[in-house]
């Protein structure tokens, strides 16, 4: 077992280490109610959030150890060790070879780091964690293992100041992108073209990697949700569906417009009206102590008394903050849905996006909002309009 202590040398922290350390003491009072010697981490938005650990070699195994006392411990690729030790927040790296059995590391490690029998918490709903692994490591710490599911996420519903300060930044980015978009719909180009326009005004405006691609779809093929560009040629008159995002230090801010490559016909005023009205019922009815069904609600009567809430099959928003790939939306953890009890709090984060998938076409007016202590502030801040080229 290689490893490999921490560096004094240099941080890549996306905030003060005094919020790291006070958010682990409130894990670890957690892990002693519980009676655990520790917990394993799988989720990489968990992780970030709790360590502000962030890399893309979460597709390999990788896992936190987060000990009743003490700093938390990264098990992972050796390729993974600089890049981990240089967050500062570590004082330990556990490498795993290539050649090397992760499970069987990451057991010998556990039986130094937590012994005497006493169990150890697991993230059983993350994605990273597979049943082959979770099974393997059962059996070689049998009667070890305990769910410690759900006990980072709501903590993460009711976001800082400084991530609210992320989000808005991202939300430049955001703007940066649906404009630069925009201004490249045109009969003859392609989906790919207005794509790249997206992603190079985006990235120029500060973003970093998105948590998931957004979306640059043409003609009829709006109205298949989540299909992305491929190469198709923008006909005259076509719906194009935009959806563009931003991120800064992993917080996301997103928001939809849609654009007509020539003359709206009538049916996509009466669409674009009413999703208008829809967005903006969305955000005078956000606000403290209301309860997310009552929002979603007020949504669907808006589209109901427009004869078209059969084709409004989704949420009304969900949650955003913290994403990685494939993911940009913290919706596993919050959302304004039909019949939700949740009760909205100041600094909770949305993306409001009522969408409708009509005969022939789709289309799209969304933002990213903030609940305040007296209501709703937009984050993205852009025209709200059907843009059209005609």
């Amino acid at each position: 077992m290689n490893v490999q202590k921490r560096s004094e040398s240099r941080t890549v922290l996306p905030f003060s280490c005094s919020l790291y350390e006070a958010r682990l003491a409130l894990i670890q009072e957690k892990l002693a109610e519980r009676g655990l010697a520790g917990a394993l981490l799988f989720d990489p938005e968990n992780t970030f959030w709790l360590t502000g650990y962030q890399t893309i070699g979460y597709f390999t195994f990788q896992t936190v150890f987060v000990p009743l006392r003490g700093r938390p411990v990264v098990i992972s690729r050796t390729v993974n060790r600089d890049l981990a030790l240089a967050h500062g927040v570590f004082d330990e790296f556990i490498a795993i070879g290539d050649t090397e059995d992760p499970v069987e590391v990451l057991s010998g490690y556990l039986g130094k780091a937590a012994p005497g029998g006493h169990p150890i918490g697991v993230e059983t709903g993350a994605w990273y964690l597979t049943v082959r692994d979770y099974q393997r490591l059962s059996k070689q710490i049998p009667n070890a293992l305990e769910d410690w599911s759900g006990v980072f996420e709501p903590l993460r519903m009711v976001k800082t100041e400084d991530e609210i300060d992320r989000m808005r930044h991202a939300a430049r980015a955001a703007e940066a992108g649906i404009a630069a978009a925009i201004d490249a719909v045109a009969p003859g180009r392609t989906e790919n073209d207005v794509a790249a326009a997206m992603f190079a005004a985006n990235i120029a405006a500060g973003s970093e990697y998105l948590g998931h691609p957004p979306l640059v779809v043409a003609g009829e093929t709006t109205a298949l949700c989540f299909a992305m560009w491929r190469r198709r040629e923008i006909r005259r008159d076509d719906v194009v569906l935009l959806e563009a995002a931003g991120c800064v230090d992993r917080y996301h801010a997103m928001l939809s417009r849609p654009v007509i490559a020539g003359r709206p016909l009538p049916e996509h005023v009466e669409a674009a009206d009413a999703l208008r009205e829809v967005l903006e019922t969305a955000i005078g009815s956000i606000g403290p102590g209301i309860a997310a069904a009552e929002v979603d609600e007020a949504c669907r009567a808006a589209l109901a008394r427009k004869g078209l809430e059969r084709y409004f099959r989704h949420r009304a928003a969900y949650g955003i903050g913290i994403g990685f790939p494939p993911n940009w939306s913290e919706g596993h953890i919050y959302a304004i849905r039909p019949g939700d009890p949740l009760i909205l709090q100041p600094n909770m984060t949305f993306h409001v996006i009522p969408t409708l998938f009509l005969e022939g076409f789709g289309m799209c007016f969304s933002d990213s909002v903030r609940v305040t202590e007296t209501g709703c502030e937009t984050l993205t801040n852009f025209e709200r309009r059907l843009f059209a080229l005609e």
